[in-house]
């Protein structure tokens, strides 16, 4: 019988990372990473998997964390990098040098710290795969100054890493998502900060993803599956990306509703 492998989520407990878990659960064994204790032991509990805690604004807590999970669970064949800070709009009068770093330190820092460590480990077996967790907001500006460069740094870190541990057998992807409704995003919601039903009109199947959605194209690019896929970047957005150019004549609703009024 074949053993079944381990994949690290880190960023487990959060709303994508979760549904990440509960996707993988039936292949992988879940070993979940969170900052977040005891939400982490949760997840584990919910999808048979193990917890540990880990802030990956720490940098020096990530090397004898992933030391502590090969001691104790074994090999890691497979990574999902889903954790990151995402703060309200910002511009560069609200974000100074330290805000700045804090969102670079985790999103973009913590992700090379722990892709680093996690890759060379599965490079030295000759196996492996690694999913980075990005945004939209990595491929085009928007109103969120540090956290649109932080995850556009994973984009292309992803790319040099598939092709520096291509050779030894691991494989680097990454994927990027539109609007997704995470429990952050609800409450982003509830501020007021963010209209959910704005952004599902600029949407080609006018609705935002749920994590769920999201899991799936993450544990086809951790299976075998997509054994010949390396240094991408999918796009996950319900056609937010395809909708854009319909913003210069009004919207999606608007055309669509002019074509139908002609009819």
């Amino acid at each position: 019988m074949e053993l079944r492998r381990n994949v690290l989520v880190v960023g487990g407990a959060g709303g994508i990372g979760a549904a990440c878990c509960a996707a993988l659960a039936s292949a992988w064994n879940p070993i979940v990473v969170d900052r977040d204790e005891e939400a982490a032991q949760r997840v584990a509990a919910e999808t048979g998997g193990r917890a540990y805690r880990l802030d990956v604004g720490d940098i020096d807590g990530i090397e004898p964390c992933i030391e502590a999970i090969e001691r104790e669970c074994g090999d890691i064949d497979g990574l999902v990098f889903a954790a990151g800070v995402i703060p309200p709009a910002q511009g560069p009068l609200q974000t100074d040098l330290s805000a700045w770093d804090r969102i670079l330190d985790i999103n973009a820092r913590g992700a090379y710290a722990v892709c680093r460590s996690v890759g060379l480990l599965m490079a030295s077996r000759g196996r492996g795969s690694i999913v980075m967790l990005s945004s939209l907001a990595g491929m085009m500006p928007t109103p969120h100054l540090a956290y649109g460069p932080s995850k556009a740094a994973m984009i292309n870190l992803a790319g040099a890493l598939a092709v520096y541990l291509g050779r030894q057998g691991v494989r680097v992807n990454a994927v990027s998502p539109g609007p997704v409704r995470t429990p952050v995003i609800e409450a982003s919601y509830a501020r007021g900060e963010r209209d959910p039903a704005v952004m599902a009109r600029q949407t080609a199947l006018g609705r935002v993803i749920t994590p769920g959605e999201l899991a799936g194209p993450i544990a086809f690019l951790l299976s075998d599956a997509a054994s010949a896929m390396t240094g991408t970047n999918i796009v996950v957005d319900a056609g937010a990306t395809a909708a854009l150019g319909w913003n210069l004549f009004g919207g999606v609703e608007t055309v669509l509703d002019g074509l139908q009024s002609r009819q």
